[in-house]
């Protein structure tokens, strides 16, 4: 095989870049949605166990009101104390709100690997002018991309939600494999042409 010419190189090295953009940015946006689910089942955790719990406080009220129907307050109380039981044993063990914080966090920490890379790409790659320092310039950002995704994804997992199939559907293939690096993309570059 022969070797790459220095225009070539670096337009395979961008094209890595753009992907891995495209990657984290897609990585942020399901982080993202997990977490607005997630906080979005905290908050109806939280309102169901404050109603239960105001209901459940008005036991003896509601004996003292309704007398004849003890039988049924037993019951309904009863189901009111297994509700709040569950609700807060649910929430205990899968601590809705702390993993939708988290992956929050993870979701801002793939935008601000996005910025990073843009702010690096412009000032070490885009206006380098020897293109040996361009390539050197363009793979430490690949570096920092691979790493920071594995350590997101790492995160992601620890917190229970694994993201690599949600984000690897988009490589699927029915065709020519365009999604390798080394294959030529027909899309161009991207924003990380030379």
């Amino acid at each position: 095989m022969a070797a790459l010419g220095h225009g070539s190189q670096i337009e395979m090295v961008q094209d890595g870049i753009s992907q891995r953009q495209a990657e984290l940015q897609r990585v942020a946006d399901v982080l993202a949605r997990e977490a607005q689910r997630f906080k979005r089942i905290s908050g109806w955790v939280r309102v169901l166990l404050i109603v239960c719990g105001a209901l459940a406080a008005s036991q003896s009220v509601f004996e003292q009101a309704f007398a004849g129907y003890k039988e049924y307050a037993f019951l309904a109380f009863a189901f009111l104390g297994v509700s709040i039981t569950t609700l807060a044993g649910l929430e205990a063990a899968f601590k809705f709100e702390g993993k939708g914080a988290e992956l929050a966090l993870l979701a801002a920490g793939c935008h601000s690997t996005v910025r990073k890379t843009d702010a690096t790409w412009y000032r070490e790659v885009g206006l380098e002018m020897d293109e040996k320092e361009k390539i050197a310039g363009a793979m430490e950002l690949i570096e920092l991309q691979d790493s920071r995704l594995s350590e997101i994804q790492e995160k992601a997992a620890a917190s229970g939600l694994n993201i690599a199939l949600e984000v690897r559907r988009d490589y699927r293939w029915s065709g020519p494999r365009n999604d390798l690096p080394y294959a030529k993309s027909e899309e161009g570059n991207g924003p990380y042409a030379a």
